[in-house]
């Protein structure tokens, strides 16, 4: 029976994106007030710096949306993130069966600096009954990896069948 599961996490909005939203609304006042001036002075040229303006202010503010899409297909985990719902970039694929230790991430020992860490973590800090897993394992072009998400009861259910052995016998919900 084959298996397949996939989980859409937002990115909750830190106070990174909240700053970066205001200094794009600010940036989009002061040109639009440039534009008006100059459609006084050059109509065309005042016109397209308005457009450009609220095209690129639009762009850069939706850019700022996130998700993270976790699918896991017979034994393989694949980690996506969505941009504004436009764009899709892959950042890690793995075996399940790859994993040298998977778990909560509360108990998780510290990762040494050589390990690449994919973070896929979308949920809302204020959540509390979110739990955040974390897997470590070999990449074939990215070494040492360690993947840190955040996935629901059904995708746990579907990478647990595949883990390795000695990882299924100790891993705890």
């Amino acid at each position: 029976m084959d298996i397949f599961v996939e989980q859409i996490v937002k990115k909750g909005a830190g106070g990174r994106e909240i700053a970066l939203r205001i200094l794009i609304i600010i940036g989009m006042c002061i040109l639009t007030a440039v534009s008006m001036f100059l459609f006084f002075i050059m109509p065309v040229f005042g016109f397209a710096i308005f457009a450009a303006a609220m095209w690129g202010g639009y762009h850069l503010f939706t850019g700022l949306d996130c998700e993270y899409e976790y699918i896991v297909t017979n034994g393989e985990i694949d980690i996506d993130k969505i941009i504004a719902k436009r764009k899709r970039v892959r950042l890690i694929t793995a075996k399940v069966s790859a994993f040298e230790a998977f778990g909560e991430y509360e108990g998780a020992p510290d990762a040494d600096d050589s390990v690449t860490v994919v973070s896929a973590v979308g949920y809302n800090e204020s959540d509390a009954e979110t739990k955040v897993y974390y897997a470590d394992f070999k990449h074939k072009s990215a070494g040492d990896v360690r993947l840190i998400f955040c996935p629901e009861e059904k995708v746990i259910d579907a990478i647990v069948p595949f883990l390795p052995r000695q990882l299924k016998i100790n891993f705890k919900k």
